[in-house]
């Protein structure tokens, strides 16, 4: 379950999945259009079907000892309702090569929009980079930069395709929570307008797990 409650008819989708047993999720947005109440069954085939649009443009982009678990989507519903659905998945990552063991190690996606602020865009970390998409130990191939940053636009264009039953559009996006240190009274959403992928190697160190000692 979600902590903090988004708008009316979002969804936050948790993509989770395992790396050499070191657990690892990416967690997305996205803002539905509607014909009436949402159904159960339609937030269900609907997440399948953003699950499917996650390995399609992702799975190539990472080692098979990336694998891929399950899908949940909370779904914030008018008059302070909430649908909760799972989706399992199954499969592992495609991309050919030589694996690093790092888990830390990620590519960074940046999620572009028409709003700015200090801190930057949202981001979405990709783990299991191949030894192939180093240029150097701190970059990533300019092949590899333009192979994930059309990876995340492509996906951004199926999430948008999106539609089920009384499900009629989906938007990918973010929520914002908080302005100016305060918390919003009503969180705001905003859709992603593009992609980009950083060329320097990104790092998650929690999923390294505690310190030993």
């Amino acid at each position: 379950m979600a902590t903090r409650r988004g708008p009316d008819n979002t969804v936050r989708v948790a993509i989770a999945g395992t790396r050499i047993g070191v657990a690892w999720a990416n967690v997305f947005w996205v803002q539905l259009t509607t014909s009436s109440s949402i159904s159960q069954s339609d937030l269900n085939t609907w997440l399948t079907a953003f699950a499917n649009a996650y390995k399609t443009a992702f799975a190539p982009r990472t080692g098979p000892a990336t694998q891929f678990h399950l899908a949940t989507g909370t779904c914030f519903t008018p008059g302070l309702s909430v649908l909760q659905a799972t989706s399992a998945m199954t499969g592992t990552g495609s991309e050919a090569g030589t694996e690093i063991t790092d888990n830390a190690a990620a590519k960074v996606i940046s999620w572009l929009s028409t709003v700015y602020w200090r801190g930057g865009k949202p981001r979405t970390y990709i783990t299991g980079p191949m030894v192939g998409d180093f240029a150097t130990s701190i970059a990533y191939t300019a092949g590899e930069v333009t192979n994930m940053t059309t990876a995340a636009n492509s996906f951004r264009t199926a999430v948008n395709a999106l539609t089920q039953g009384t499900i009629t559009g989906t938007t990918l996006g973010f929520v914002s929570f908080q302005t100016g240190n305060a918390p919003r009274i009503t969180p705001l959403f905003f859709s992603v307008t593009g992609a980009t992928m950083h060329p320097r190697v990104g790092t998650q160190r929690r999923r390294l797990g505690r310190w030993i000692s």
